[in-house]
């Protein structure tokens, strides 16, 4: 039994457990215990049998058929980047990305430093922030400096406590670190073995979600300001395949324009030297 056909079949698992009846149109019924779909409900959407199904979730057969796969996707209401990323776990092959480009790195980092008004960072596929401008420093208590983890950040009791849309964006996040993390990484099993003396990642690690919203306006509770509403906009970072640009903005006249306009005038303008360029996220040879 291969480890991609082990990967595919915990994966259709997870999703499985995800979905629910009236997301596809059946009608939850009385007393119904499972968290999510039943395998013979995916296999009748997905116009198979549930032997088959099964032996999918088991790993016990080959690489399925294009058609069984994309059958599988409309039944698990995959998105295309759920797609993707089950494309790589059924080939074996995931995503490699290229190893960094220095200049684009330190380049980037300075515009981040004359920003002046915008909180902005860039992190990682493990999410570990490599560049950040002094408002995202101050607005995220040092969580967002250079050499945090936006992940593990996410995991602590003020943020639980004082953001309102804690889980959806936890979620969010942590597809992210699934989707641009290469698996082997020992970053990664690192992150995760950390993380996961929190039963709310355990529990959230174990979705397999590689996808979210890229774009959202989240609430949080500000000492002095109260209930603060922040856009947050994530961009691909196209010369550092799986980075990530955060930035941070707020609507004109609102509470978040005031934040922002009081940390601009209180913190430096830059936070420090340009940081060295990030290393390689690609798993080492072994």
């Amino acid at each position: 039994m291969s480890d991609s056909l082990n990967a595919v079949g915990r994966y259709v698992r997870a999703r499985r457990d995800v979905v629910q009846p009236e997301d596809v149109g059946l009608t939850r019924q009385p007393g119904r215990k499972v968290p999510g779909l039943r395998r013979e409900e995916v296999a009748e959407l997905a116009g198979i049998s549930a032997e088959y199904y099964l032996r999918i979730e088991q790993g016990r057969i080959g690489r399925p058929s294009e058609q069984v796969l994309a059958a599988l996707a409309r039944a698990l209401r995959l998105d295309d980047e759920s797609i993707a990323h089950l494309d790589r776990l059924v080939t074996g092959r995931p995503h490699r990305p290229h190893v960094p480009d220095a200049g684009a790195a330190e380049r980037i980092a300075r515009t981040l430093s004359r920003w002046y008004r915008t909180p902005a960072y860039i992190s990682d596929p493990h999410r570990d922030i490599v560049a950040a401008n002094a408002l995202a420093t101050a607005l995220g208590h040092g969580g967002l400096a250079v050499g945090s983890n936006q992940i593990a950040g996410l995991f602590n009791d003020r943020m639980k406590s004082t953001l309102r849309e804690w889980e959806e964006m936890t979620r969010s996040a942590v597809a992210t670190l699934r989707r641009d993390a290469h698996p082997d990484s020992p970053r990664l099993a690192e992150l995760v073995t950390e993380l996961s003396a929190d039963p709310d990642f355990v529990r959230i690690w174990g979705r397999h979600d590689v996808s979210g919203p890229e774009d959202t306006t989240f609430h949080i509770v500000i000492e002095g300001f109260g209930d603060v509403a922040i856009d947050a906009h994530n961009f691909a970072v196209r010369s550092l395949p799986g980075y990530q640009l955060t930035v941070l903005s707020a609507g004109p006249g609102g509470m978040a324009e005031t934040l922002f306009a009081g940390l601009a005038a209180s913190v430096p303008l830059s936070t420090g030297p340009t940081p060295p360029a990030p290393a390689s996220p690609a798993a080492p040879e072994g």
